[in-house]
């Protein structure tokens, strides 16, 4: 059996809804991107959070952290964020 439902339910409109679906099927995103946007889908479907957990292959918190920062920023708050440090060079 599952827990609780979450008490971080996330109200999607049509377009959000929309916009992170074309994001999941997008083949140029990132593989942490769809990922988070897969959590935020699953949120707002109403799942308990130690399900979604195992679903999408991290551990709870990683599922809190993604639906408070979703609900604080939405879309843009699923990016990236700059890292501190040198660039990465590649070799040719």
């Amino acid at each position: 059996m599952s827990g609780p439902r979450s008490q971080r339910v996330i109200a999607l409109d049509i377009n959000s809804r929309a916009a992170l679906e074309g994001l999941i099927r997008r083949t140029t995103a990132g593989a942490g991107l769809v990922r988070r946007a897969r959590i935020v889908l699953l949120v707002a479907d109403g799942l308990p959070l130690d399900q979604i957990a195992r679903e999408v292959g991290v551990r709870p918190n990683v599922v809190r952290t993604w639906a408070d920062r979703y609900r604080a920023g939405g879309l843009a708050a699923l990016q990236d964020r700059l890292r501190p440090g040198r660039p990465r060079t590649f070799s040719p």
